[in-house]
């Protein structure tokens, strides 16, 4: 019999999976709304444009996904900052909320899961740059918390 933990995982990982696939489901309905509307309006200033002769632009991968929600290397100051002003240890659920807050962004569960998941590759490339470390487990046991070095 597996283990409840191995189990768990699995079935954070499964729900992780599902709303990914959500996700860019919404995204891509979104976007094929936007694609018909331009065509709808390029329609109406070139009616005797081919619009199937309109090639697609390639797309690079950073740019993909719905996920870019700081600028460049803006994630990395974001870190800091909080962690420099709260004098002590920080999870990512904390961090994620103050930058929604400071943001003045709609706080929902993929805004969410995505700024933390952001976060998470911002902390590791600051633990590989020795300016971050991780200081144990939040009350929860599952959510890692972290401090300026």
């Amino acid at each position: 019999m597996a283990e409840s933990h191995v189990v768990s995982g699995l079935i954070a990982k499964h729900a992780e999976l599902a709303g990914l696939i959500q996700f860019h489901r919404t995204e891509i309905e979104r976007v094929a709304s936007d694609l018909k509307h331009l065509d709808a309006t390029l329609k109406l200033f070139a009616p005797e444009m081919d619009l199937r002769s309109l090639g697609a632009k390639r797309v690079s991968s950073s740019r993909t996904g719905g996920f870019k929600r700081f600028e460049s290397r803006e994630s990395h100051t974001w870190v800091l900052d909080q962690l420099r002003e709260a004098g002590q240890p920080l999870t990512t659920v904390v961090m994620a909320e103050r930058i929604i807050v400071a943001k003045g962004l709609e706080d929902t569960k993929e805004l969410r899961t995505s700024i933390q998941r952001t976060l998470n590759g911002t902390l590791r490339r600051l633990v590989n740059r020795g300016l971050v470390e991780d200081v144990g487990r939040a009350e929860n046991g599952l959510t890692v918390l972290w401090r300026i070095v």
